[in-house]
């Protein structure tokens, strides 16, 4: 890729609600809906600051097809001019949903995801990241999940970008110490996933490194301070600056992997989006030497110690063995044949086939 693009606008700030509402007054927006999980529309108080019959939150841990439908139900009894999606990537790949319902006007939720011609209209969207680790307030498509079909689909189209996106790392100290870890482990698989891939350029490779060396050196020391606003707003932005990488690249082999994982066995995304990096870092690596040469050097690490690095994270926290997860080595085979999302593990530089997953995925048994 030659050129760059991501048309998103950051905001960073220690007063998310003061910029939100500047936001939705310069894009005059009138009447939001603001995208939620019940979680957050408690801890921040929102029925408080705004309309509650504005505000949906009935929806789970990863957004599946009855999640949109409900959602697509709550806009048709609305009127709303803009999405404000206030939440992990969970609510902020609904609020996508929610965007092209909106622009379209179609109900159907396969109809909404299959949509590739231009939108007739444009809705303004402001995200505003409540982890650091998704980074969809920076990119253009949102994951769904069909449970019935165990299946994962993508919702992917230019007009999904969100307009604005507001990082304050206030939104992030209240996340539970094994979730923040987890999300920090999605992003550094973005920023790893970003540079082994066919489709990097200079400008999203740059944003990777910078990613990658901001989350080595916060990502242990969150354990120990998990209620430093430092700490915290140097990872959320490093998570931004991630997905400023692979909005433009989208994710390889380590993603691929990750959906049988999470659909099979509800490992948590970020987990099994991150379990498979130290295998693919070795693969790769001869593939990416001068960009692994700078990490090294910038975070003062042999290839070993930046492999220690990475794998010290979660370590006491979150188990990265697939037994941990309660799958047998009988089902490596069948997870590796299902591994195989085209646009994402033919992105990855070295091209995989299903003998070398069995064989990651047994480097990571036990």
């Amino acid at each position: 890729m030659s050129n760059y693009y991501n048309p998103v606008k950051i905001i960073k700030t220690e007063n998310w609600l003061l910029e939100l509402n500047k936001s939705i007054k310069n894009l005059k927006i009138s009447a939001p809906i603001i995208v939620t999980t019940p979680g957050n529309r408690k801890r921040f108080r929102l029925d408080s600051k705004f309309d509650p019959q504005s505000i949906f939150s009935d929806m789970g841990s990863n957004p599946n097809f009855v999640d949109c439908i409900n959602v697509v139900e709550f806009c048709q009894n609305n009127i709303f001019d803009g999405v404000i999606a206030l939440g992990g990537g969970s609510a902020m790949d609904l609020a996508k949903v929610v965007v092209a319902h909106l622009s379209l006007g179609i109900s159907d939720i396969v109809e909404l995801i299959e949509y590739k011609e231009p939108f007739p209209q444009t809705i303004p969207a402001i995200s505003l990241p409540t982890t650091h680790g998704t980074a969809s307030e920076v990119t253009m498509w949102g994951t769904i999940w069909n449970m019935d079909e165990k299946k994962k689909y993508s919702i992917s189209h230019p007009d999904l970008y969100p307009t604005v996106a507001i990082l304050d790392g206030n939104l992030t100290l209240s996340l539970p110490l094994n979730i923040s870890i987890t999300t920090v482990m999605d992003a550094l698989s973005h920023s790893f996933e970003s540079i082994w891939n066919k489709n990097a350029n200079d400008t999203s490779t740059n944003f990777a490194i910078t990613a990658i060396c901001a989350i080595l050196e916060n990502g242990e020391a969150l354990k120990a301070s998990p209620f430093d606003l430092t700490i915290r707003k140097k990872l959320l932005n490093a998570a931004t600056t991630a997905g400023l990488a692979f909005s433009n690249t989208t994710t390889a082999a380590a993603h691929s992997m990750s959906y049988p994982l999470t659909i099979n066995y509800g490992i948590p995304h970020g987990i099994a989006s991150s379990i498979s990096l130290i295998p693919l870092l070795k693969i790769n690596k001869k593939q990416i030497e001068n960009t692994l040469e700078k990490i090294c050097k910038g975070n003062k690490l042999t290839f070993q110690q930046l492999i220690n690095k990475i794998e010290s994270i979660p370590k006491g926290i979150i188990p990265y063995k697939l037994s941990a997860w309660g799958i047998k080595e009988s089902e490596l085979e069948k997870l590796a044949n299902e591994s195989f999302t085209k646009g994402r593990m033919d992105n990855n530089i070295v091209d995989l086939n299903t003998t070398d997953v069995v064989d990651i995925f047994r480097s990571i048994y036990n």
